[in-house]
């Protein structure tokens, strides 16, 4: 509430700013007709900030909010190479700084939207490996209820390739758009939703590792992972290594099932615990061959819960997925 209402102030006020006083704006405008330029950015400004208290146009207001910022981005760009004075102000640090800010309201608002999607990926060349262990001692180191199969508890490695990272309205970020991640996670259930919980999602792209531990309050860790993917499939890190061989499409189990159709993640910082919706398809699962292992990853969690035997394991080749914004619950939902 607080985030919109802010945001829905700034755009009202600028929307008045190039109404009442265009004078602040004309030297940035290179075209005739700067007062009807100016007025038209003062109503879209006031539309976008109004839209977000009409809860049948929320979702539409924040996406079209974001993509207003994004098209204000080369124009300040413009104003900063250019040195144009702005309020009267032409100290780079000042316009360089407004620029700057642009990406920040670009994910604030998008953020605000309730239904519709902030990032997108393709999961590909994903590898499951589950395992039982015993539930109170994995409930003490999980701060949500546990999701039990069959009265058992399950905990899963999962290495694969992430790529095609992007945000609405913008292509993939060459050089940010693809990584490897190998997981360590567990399935909770909160406020009747069926999830996972991460004790770990290392990955060997420092700058996503960071972006999601202070954006998504994801405990990601940068590592050095490699993959190969051949006739056989090869995965490694430090403390993991796999090779594995690809079969046959299977019949999804009751277990398969249980295990990868979750559409919701928890996480928490501090006292404050999070939930992200995750949009996708089901599974296309195929049987999987391990050859050789070596698994000194989940010994993490403590020689009582490392990994000893594996209760089922399944490839899959690819997978389209987007997620919406992040969303604070309440700290009811925590069992801590």
């Amino acid at each position: 509430m607080i985030a919109r209402l802010v945001l829905s102030l700034i755009l009202f006020i600028a929307g008045i700013v190039h109404i009442v006083r265009p004078d602040f704006f004309d030297p940035a405008i290179p075209f005739p007709l700067k007062y009807e330029i100016n007025c038209l950015a003062g109503i879209i400004e006031m539309a976008l900030a109004t839209s977000f208290w009409i809860p049948r146009f929320r979702d539409l207001g924040a996406r079209l909010c974001a993509l207003w910022f994004l098209i204000l981005i080369p124009i300040h760009v413009y104003i900063c190479v250019m040195e144009i004075p702005i309020f009267g102000i032409s100290n780079p640090a000042f316009l360089w700084g407004r620029t700057l800010f642009q990406p920040v309201l670009y994910f604030w608002a998008l953020s605000l939207q309730e239904e519709g999607w902030i990032m997108s990926q393709r999961w590909s060349d994903v590898v499951f490996l589950h395992y039982e262990v015993d539930q109170k001692k994995l409930q003490e180191l999980v701060p949500f209820p546990l999701d039990l199969f069959e009265g058992k508890a399950i905990v899963s490695i999962v290495p694969f390739v992430m790529s095609r990272i992007r945000f609405p309205f913008l292509p993939p970020i060459p050089g940010f758009s693809k990584l490897l991640e190998l997981n360590l996670r567990t399935y909770v259930t909160v406020d009747h939703k069926r999830a996972v919980y991460f004790f770990t999602l290392d990955s060997n792209h420092l700058p996503g590792v960071l972006i999601a531990r202070w954006f998504f309050a994801l405990p990601y860790r940068w590592a050095k992972l490699k993959i190969k993917v051949k006739n056989d499939y090869e995965f490694s890190s430090a403390n993991f290594e796999i090779k594995a061989r690809p079969q046959s499409i299977k019949v999804a189990s009751a277990f398969d099932r249980w295990a990868t159709e979750r559409y919701a993640l928890f996480t928490h910082r501090g006292t404050k615990n999070f939930c992200g919706i995750v949009e996708h398809k089901s599974w296309d699962l195929q049987d999987l061959e391990i050859v050789s292992l070596r698994d000194d990853f989940s010994s993490m969690l403590g020689t009582d819960l490392k990994a000893k035997s594996f209760r089922a394991s399944a490839y899959a080749k690819v997978l389209d997925v987007r997620f919406r914004p992040f969303r604070k619950m309440a700290s009811s939902s925590s069992v801590l």
